[in-house]
């Protein structure tokens, strides 16, 4: 949990940051407790890179990296 503001928020202001400064979009990763479809369609259209869930599957963490790196 973050004290300021949720992980929506930190999002959208690191989205509108790079927009403001017209610098190219860093990769944003999520890992939630959360696994519904619903959730990680929500963080995706709020602009993260990818979603990841806990318990974390190292397998997972590496295979989401490496499609943010290849991107």
């Amino acid at each position: 949990h973050m004290p300021v503001m949720d992980g929506l928020d930190a999002i959208a202001a690191i989205r509108r940051h790079e927009e403001a400064l017209a610098v190219p979009p860093v990769p944003i990763m999520v890992l939630s407790a959360d696994s519904q479809e619903k959730t990680r369609h929500t963080v995706l259209a709020h602009g993260a890179s990818g979603f990841v869930t806990k318990p974390l599957d190292p397998d997972a963490l590496v295979s989401a990296v490496e499609a943010q790196v290849a991107a």
